[in-house]
């Protein structure tokens, strides 16, 4: 066990910092590049081939007109366009939209004053 802490402390003071000898980015892009394989027996010709058909698929859509929709500017998920919903005031916008159904609450007069003593108690203290 001494050695394994005497080689952790050279291998720290040689290598530095850890994100420097971290492996992850480069496994992921070598399996990006594996996944363009198509012809096993020419490999480095389907590394070439789906690697520049990648580059192409990247760079084409950057010059197609603006309503067409491509990975550069599609809207995210819960990201709604903001010419949709341009009411009130600007502090109040929001990009995206709900996650669930809106639920519609009426509250009685009972309940509302209530609410109202409420908030003014707090206001006064």
């Amino acid at each position: 066990m001494v050695l394994l802490t005497i080689h952790l402390a050279s291998e720290a003071r040689i290598g530095g910092p850890v994100y420097y000898r971290w492996m992850y980015p480069i496994e992921r892009f070598l399996g990006k590049l594996k996944s363009y394989v198509r012809n096993r027996s020419h490999l480095e010709g389907s590394f070439a081939e789906g690697y520049v058909s990648e580059e192409c698929l990247t760079f084409f859509p950057l010059y197609f007109a603006e309503h067409v929709e491509t990975r550069h500017n599609k809207l995210g998920r819960n990201e709604l366009d903001e010419n949709i919903f341009n009411e009130g005031l600007n502090i109040f916008n929001t990009n995206g939209r709900a996650l669930e159904k809106k639920e519609v609450k009426i509250f009685n007069d009972y309940t509302l004053i209530k609410a109202h003593q409420y908030v003014l108690s707090i206001v006064r203290k």
